[in-house]
């Protein structure tokens, strides 16, 4: 069939051709429009115009496609229209942000080239800023970045505002690398201990690198004044401190023997974890998170343990001393009569164990106790980084109690720090210890690798 019938029969067979004398100046001429210079991949590889919305076009959308705008993918990478895959984030897009909300209550999209290219655009962005080399994410580190979401935030036991730590956490990192960095060093960590409880593999390079890197760049973050900070950089840096608290509190070397643990040996990262927990108030000053444009401004009021905003109800101080056994409060001379913080340097930290002791084993009291000793005053830290006998006993009551909640990232600390103390106490003050059995008594029920082993918190 000629191309004349063809045309023909698709207009109903009604054709008019023209003089072939005669100039055709009626040929169809292409539409002119504006070229989309910065589309996604996956539109320029389908030829066709991109509206270039971020992160998700409307075409990558309407085709079930991922959509990336990362040109420093592979070539291999590009070339595929990726499809949504199944190992995803729950998302919330708002529009007026294109910022990507973690909600369990929406429709799961892949995260995989949208955050990838979110990711890596935000790296590149401080990088350069920094005069740093730059970092780019991966697959493997959005598979990290899924289990924190899915399992290992879990593990914190952050159950009273989980939802928003889980939504909030990922969103800030998506946008403050800092934090994306200490995300995968708790994932990384979790995974190695809970893989291999009872014994210690060494963390890997990977590990390693993103808490130095995370580290870093939170120090650096801090050196700036508040006035300086966006709103994000504030939730950020306070959400990064609380994950390098449970970070510090888990590094512990089990292979090691109790004389080769502080208060046996010292170095200049003693009593890090402590510092980390007595920091983390004054981050949150700094964070302005009880702000009310604050993110996080629900999940400050966990750390608010007295006035109208307090979610416990705490012993007030005399009955607090008097939860300390009578052996106890009389070495500590906490049973004299006007006995106070300015007559007894032993008398606040005291209270934090007395307030701690008569506490229920719960998620919500987990997060008291951790609240509690940050209250811990300067000077007695300074005594136990002097190992000063008394206050060594006193911190081993507060490791007996805090080692019954049983997780991952206390447990070892509360266990082996515990033992070691005692163990010290034996060895080098026993003429104060043996006096009265009942002053090490509650620390050797409770601390100790074998015990915390029958109890089943591995």
């Amino acid at each position: 069939m000629s191309s004349t019938n063809i045309a023909s029969a698709k207009t109903g067979g009604i054709v008019k051709q023209k003089p072939a004398s005669v100039t055709d100046t009626s040929s169809r001429k292409r539409k002119a429009h504006t070229k989309s210079r910065h589309g996604c991949i996956n539109c320029k590889l389908r030829h066709i115009k991109c509206d270039e919305s971020k992160p998700i076009c409307n075409n990558c959308t309407t085709f079930r496609v991922s959509c990336t705008y990362d040109r420093a993918l592979k070539s291999s990478e590009a070339l595929a229209l990726q499809p949504w895959s199944e190992q995803v984030f729950p998302l919330a897009i708002a529009k007026e942000t294109h910022l990507i909300n973690v909600s369990l209550a929406t429709a799961s999209l892949s995260l995989n080239r949208q955050v990838l290219t979110m990711l890596n655009d935000h790296i590149r962005q401080s990088d350069s800023q920094a005069g740093k080399n730059r970092f780019l994410f991966k697959d493997q580190h959005l598979r990290y970045l899924n289990q924190f979401h899915e399992k290992t935030i879990l593990s914190l036991k952050m159950n009273h505002k989980l939802d928003l730590y889980r939504r909030e956490s990922v969103r800030l990192a998506i946008q403050e690398p800092f934090l994306l960095h200490l995300i995968l060093t708790v994932t990384l960590m979790h995974e190695r201990m809970v893989t291999s409880p009872l014994t210690t593999n060494p963390p890997s390079v990977q590990e390693l690198y993103h808490h130095a890197a995370g580290s870093s760049q939170l120090n650096q973050l801090l050196s700036n004044r508040p006035s300086d900070l966006s709103r994000v950089q504030k939730d950020a840096m306070f959400m990064g401190t609380i994950l390098l608290a449970y970070t510090s509190f888990a590094q512990l070397d089990l292979a090691l023997p109790l004389t080769s643990h502080w208060p046996f040996v010292s170095s200049p990262h003693d009593l890090d974890w402590l510092k980390i927990c007595s920091g983390k108030r004054v981050v949150q000053e700094l964070a302005d998170t009880h702000a009310a444009d604050s993110a996080l401004r629900d999940v400050s009021h966990e750390f608010v343990l007295s006035g109208p905003a307090a979610r416990v109800e705490l012993l007030p101080e005399e009955e607090a001393i008097a939860q300390l056994p009578g052996s106890l409060r009389r070495l500590l001379r906490l049973d004299h009569a006007g006995a106070s913080a300015r007559t007894n340097a032993y008398y606040d930290a005291g209270v934090v164990v007395g307030r701690v002791l008569p506490l229920e084993v719960s998620e919500d009291n987990l997060l008291v106790c951790l609240v509690l000793v940050s209250f811990l005053p300067a000077r007695f830290r300074e005594m136990l980084e002097e190992k000063d006998a008394k206050a060594l006993l006193l911190f081993a009551w507060y490791h007996a109690k805090v080692g019954q909640f049983g997780r991952w990232w206390m447990w070892r600390r509360a266990a082996i720090e515990g033992m070691a103390i005692v163990t010290y106490l034996e060895r080098y003050h026993g003429g104060m210890v043996s006096e009265n059995e009942e002053l090490l008594g509650y620390p050797k029920k409770w601390c100790g690798r074998e015990v915390m082993v029958n109890e089943g918190m591995t």
